[in-house]
């Protein structure tokens, strides 16, 4: 078992790597910055990590810090220049990729909570120092991919490690979880019964969580959900790890799918998204990567644009002036919500209009809209004048 979660848990595959090594960019890299203060680093030859800066940026440029994967046990940050180099050439973010010390399959050399100090250190250097590097301190993303979107959840739940290094989980603006790695330890634990404590010993886990049942709570995001997580946006490959979406071990031992909970549980505190992609759990993400017109990347960069733009803009409205829209993002339908009952515009991102909302039309201050069928997927603004002053509100449709 533990050696097809390994396999399968490797990163972005070698052949999309070279791929990207034949490719040149628009960004500069500055690699191997320590990321603990001097003299402190648990691991002087890990605790490092690389900023990829697209070229003519400026000190507000948006930031994605990720979080790499492999076990918990493998990879580096430059197995993941890709993700460096294709985030700040296409999407504009100052990228910063740090490596953290890793577990060994066969001692317990180095285990939970050494993965996540390091992550959360790297964090709040990037925080303290990004912008030196054109970075927006107030604008940064977490991701991760498999052990690493376990880590990239862990930190923006259990807050002990942020509060550790000073930092504030007020500084994690949103999260991009791709197919994360653990989401409830015991949970798979008791799953593998009546054969756990025989199977445990011959999974990696142990060396990576040690043997400490309270540790395995400690690291599991299911049981750190809070009211103030930010926003979260997850993607499951179809064809993923059977330890994360259920599936059977051998034909002996039937796991219980997980994808549903983690959807229900992080709902009960912070309006999330789940989403399944095409491909397994390597090459789901190695698209994400590589082509900009994927449903990921779009999905994921429409959702950024949301957080960053905290939907509703402000231009000069009158204190009790409120247009809202719920639910947002990514609505099929809404109800907007404007109690002068305003003329409301709703255009799409070129400026040409589309819908004409009359006062008449409305209920109590209230408007129930569902995108005509033939909208394509985008962003839309809605648009409400009122005594030479507008109210703005920016809406993400996706079909």
């Amino acid at each position: 078992m533990w050696r097809k979660m390994i396999l399968k848990s490797i990163p972005i595959v070698i052949s999309a790597i070279l791929i990207a090594l034949t490719c040149t960019g628009a960004y500069t890299v500055y690699r191997d910055i320590p990321y603990y203060p001097e003299g402190t680093a648990p691991s002087p030859e890990r605790n490092l990590l690389d900023v990829y800066v697209p070229d003519g940026s400026f000190f507000t440029s948006k930031v994605m810090f990720f979080v790499h994967g492999g076990t918990w046990m493998y990879n580096d940050r430059s197995d993941f220049a890709p993700v460096g180099q294709q985030m700040s050439d296409d999407e504009r973010f100052v990228t910063v990729i740090p490596s953290f010390r890793l577990s060994d399959s066969l001692t317990a050399s180095v285990v939970h909570p050494a993965h996540i100090q390091d992550v959360a250190q790297a964090f709040a250097w990037t925080v303290d120092n990004i912008s030196d590097y054109y970075g927006d301190p107030d604008r940064i993303i977490v991701c991760g991919h498999s052990s690493g979107a376990h880590l990239a959840t862990l930190l923006a739940t259990n807050t002990l490690y942020l509060q550790e290094t000073g930092a504030s989980l007020q500084d994690i603006k949103a999260v991009i979880s791709f197919s994360m790695g653990i989401y409830d330890i015991p949970g798979l634990y008791h799953d593998l019964e009546p054969w756990s404590s025989m199977v445990w010993g011959y999974t990696p886990f142990p060396n990576i969580f040690s043997d400490d049942t309270l540790n395995w709570y400690d690291a599991s995001p299911k049981y750190h959900l809070h009211d103030n997580m930010p926003p979260f946006i997850i993607f499951v490959a179809n064809e993923d790890m059977e330890h994360i979406i259920g599936g059977n071990y051998y034909d002996m031992i039937y796991v219980d799918g997980e994808i549903d909970d983690i959807y229900n549980d992080f709902n009960e505190f912070q309006p999330t998204d789940t989403f399944w992609i095409a491909g397994d759990h390597n090459t789901s993400f190695s698209n994400f990567v590589f082509y900009p017109a994927c449903r990921a990347r779009n999905l994921a960069m429409n959702f950024v644009e949301e957080v960053f733009t905290d939907i509703e803009s402000n231009y000069q409205a009158p204190q009790d002036y409120r247009l809202s829209c719920c639910p947002n993002p990514f609505n099929a339908s809404c109800v907007i919500h404007c109690p002068i009952m305003s003329r409301l515009e709703l255009f799409d991102m070129t400026g040409a209009s589309v819908l004409t909302i009359e006062p008449s039309e409305y209920r109590d201050g209230f408007y129930h809209w569902s995108p005509d069928p033939s909208m394509g997927t985008g962003v839309y603004l809605i648009s409400a004048p009122e005594q030479g002053m507008k109210r703005s509100l920016k809406i993400i449709y996706l079909k």
